[in-house]
């Protein structure tokens, strides 16, 4: 495929038929930068980040969204640069780069600010949030995801919403309010179900076993994750979750040989991607350590 059929294939948002090929799409962003023509090569990125960084691959992710970004012209493409910004911000975050990631993020807030752009101030917002929530700042992080869906919300951009949705749940968890984290990420869950976006569902099947978890709940939880394996997606860093969350059923049962092995097997899996583990999935692995090692031998 030519650069150019790559795009219109993007624009299609058919994902799928460009995830087996993803370094035609990095050759093609490279190929519209390096000719000039920034905004194909941010619309690019800002189309089909994802896929990178569902494959866990954030240094060839970042590599692209710079690539996009120093394209001459970069800066009177404001949409697509606030996109890709955001995207940029995420692949720092999940790499523990955290100064580059609040970087991304205030740059995006003021691009998009600067255009009235309601999707990209929600993106950054929510950006801002998850950077807030790796610092422990959890009362901030509440605040920025809600004021993120306001702006949704005044637009009408249900869309817009989704994001800092997820990010206020991530941050009342965090205070331990597992109660009003559960009825945020059913809402969430219900939010994405609406809009097609399967692999949010997915993920908020996830937290709401670990929700479940800390209420008592063992057999919601159970059946959270049996959901969340039968419909998962591609995604590198949320299936070396899945024996994680397994172990965190089994030393529930009181099954702790079961426990281990499981424990050691997800954080293996864990370990062979080198990433900065979300802070909602630090405190996890945390308390399931706790859990194990409390459990009678």
């Amino acid at each position: 495929m030519t650069p150019d059929d790559v795009l219109a294939v993007a624009r299609s948002d058919d994902l799928e038929a460009l995830g087996h090929d993803r370094d035609a799409v990095a050759d093609a962003v490279r190929s519209f930068a390096e000719a000039g023509d920034a905004e194909s090569a941010l619309e690019l990125v800002g189309r089909t980040w994802r896929m990178w960084f569902a494959a866990g691959e954030l240094d060839e992710g970042s590599s692209l969204a710079a690539a996009a970004l120093n394209a001459p012209g970069a800066a009177a493409v404001p949409i697509w640069r606030a996109r890709v910004l955001y995207a940029d911000g995420i692949f720092a975050f999940r790499a523990g780069d955290r100064d580059r990631s609040l970087a991304r993020n205030e740059e995006a807030l003021r691009v998009a600010r600067e255009t009235d752009d309601v999707r990209g101030e929600c993106d950054a917002l929510t950006g801002l949030a998850r950077d807030a929530l790796r610092d422990g700042r959890y009362e901030e992080v509440v605040s920025l995801a809600r004021q993120a869906r306001d702006r949704a919300r005044t637009a009408d951009d249900p869309a817009a919403e989704a994001s800092p949705l997820h990010l206020e749940a991530a941050g009342v968890r965090l205070q331990g309010d597992y109660s009003r984290a559960r009825e945020l990420y059913l809402q969430s869950m219900e939010h994405n179900e609406k809009m097609g976006a399967r692999a949010f569902v997915t993920m908020e099947k996830h937290n709401l076993g670990w929700v479940e978890l800390h209420l008592g709940n063992v057999g919601a939880a159970e059946a959270r994750f049996r959901e969340r394996d039968a419909e998962t997606e591609s995604d590198a860093y949320g299936d070396a979750w899945s024996d994680l969350n397994w172990a965190a059923i089994a030393v529930a049962q009181d099954k702790r040989d079961e426990a281990e092995k499981r424990m050691a097997a997800g954080t293996d899996a864990l370990e062979k991607l080198g990433v900065s583990l979300d802070p909602d999935d630090q405190s996890e692995l945390d308390w399931l350590r706790e859990q194990i090692s409390a459990a009678t031998p």
